[in-house]
């Protein structure tokens, strides 16, 4: 089965956090956590044995703030930022985002570290 909406994603996800996943984010059920442009998907379980495919496109949840990476609601982060990508083994989406100065300094966001859900 293949979901791509958000409120599906989201409510994967906070099915995770509530069953214990809290310390290691929606990583801890999910794996295969890949990006492609702007859209975050992983294969995750559902606590009962079973795996769906899930994703969520990151422009909706994250922003740039002056070439930092933070979860902001509607964050268009992909305007000002460019070679994203996911770091193999983790889930640290890092990103070169214009900081408003000039540069293109490299951030880091952890996605598991964004509360209860992704953003």
């Amino acid at each position: 089965m293949h979901f791509t909406l958000l409120p599906i994603l989201t409510s994967g996800f906070l099915l995770f956090a509530a069953s214990g996943a809290r310390a290691s984010g929606f990583a801890s059920t999910c794996n295969n956590i890949a990006l492609s442009g702007t859209t975050l998907s992983a294969e995750c379980g559902n606590g009962h044995g079973e795996s769906f495919q899930a994703s969520i496109n990151t422009d909706d949840c994250i922003a740039n703030y002056g070439g930092s990476l933070t979860c902001a609601p509607n964050g268009g982060y992909s305007a000002s930022c460019n070679t994203c990508f996911i770091e193999p083994g983790t889930t640290d989406m890092l990103c070169d985002c214009r900081n408003g100065s000039g540069g293109t300094p490299a951030s880091l966001i952890d996605l598991s570290r964004s509360r209860t859900r992704l953003c």
